[in-house]
């Protein structure tokens, strides 16, 4: 049996923006493909034609329609995925079939959905590796917007001893709580708008969201803590920097790598 697909690249880049604009016209059917070393990404909607011409147009690129054989689409891409090498000796391995994990470092396992990420964009390297960082035995951590629960997962991994992953999303809610049973690690998720009512004390707090939501998020945030941000476009790199510092923050480092920007600060 066929079936009728839309299309289309776009740059990499902006791939977490196009997820967004996906789910904000309500097109749950889609899957997309590339390697970590490609920089396009390919995306094929199996959505009403009208929505997708909604979309396309607000990309502001082109898209072909193809006829398909029916499969599991899911399983297709994710037989695409490499070994992500987030660097400082951690990885992601998004296909235990396919792969075995590095014999030195950590590595998160993860099975691949077709709405949250795989390791891949520079956010989230950055994101791990600033957690690496200021990472101590018995820490306690709140991963906020926590996608498929890569972060969480590193977090138990890297020696905490209490992480709550957080997220609107139920769909992301339920790809963490498998993340962590994939791994055998430990921790809490929750569905949740932010930290909006989370009455606890944390030591590290991890936001890989976009700058929009962090702003919403910066009245949330409890103090006497380290706050790692990234997934912030160089765009807002200098809006980002100043906003948390007028709020008393310091900057303890930052990271820009391609077109995104992460942030340590103390508070």
């Amino acid at each position: 049996m066929k079936r009728k697909t839309f299309k289309f690249k776009i740059s990499k880049r902006i791939s977490d923006e196009i997820m967004e604009l996906l789910a904000n016209y309500d097109c749950q059917n889609f899957y997309s493909e590339s390697s970590p070393d490609d920089e396009e990404e390919v995306f094929h909607l199996f959505c009403d034609e009208d929505k997708v011409s909604e979309i396309i147009k607000t990309v502001g690129t082109e898209f072909e329609v193809e006829w398909i054989e029916d499969k599991d689409w899911i399983k297709t891409w994710s037989e695409s995925l490499k070994i992500v090498n987030v660097g400082n000796g951690l990885y992601v391995n998004p296909n235990q079939d396919k792969f075995e994990d590095p014999t030195n470092g950590i590595t998160v396992k993860i099975i691949p959905g077709m709405a949250f990420g795989t390791g891949e964009h520079e956010s989230t390297k950055i994101a791990i590796r600033f957690l690496q960082k200021v990472m101590e035995n018995g820490l306690r951590v709140c991963d906020v917007g926590c996608g498929s629960g890569i972060i969480s997962a590193f977090a138990v991994k890297l020696g905490a001893s209490r992480v709550l992953a957080l997220d609107v999303d139920p769909l992301a809610v339920q790809q963490s709580v498998e993340t962590a049973k994939l791994n055998n690690v430990n921790y809490e998720v929750r569905k949740n708008d932010l930290m909006e009512g989370i009455d606890e004390s944390f030591d590290i707090v991890v936001a890989n969201i976009y700058y929009d939501v962090i702003i919403k998020l910066l009245d949330q945030l409890p103090r006497n803590i380290t706050f790692i941000v990234s997934g912030i476009d160089k765009g807002h790199e200098k809006d980002m920097e100043r906003v948390c510092v007028e709020r008393g923050m310091n900057l303890v480092d930052k990271v820009c790598e391609e077109e995104w920007c992460g942030f340590i600060f103390s508070w």
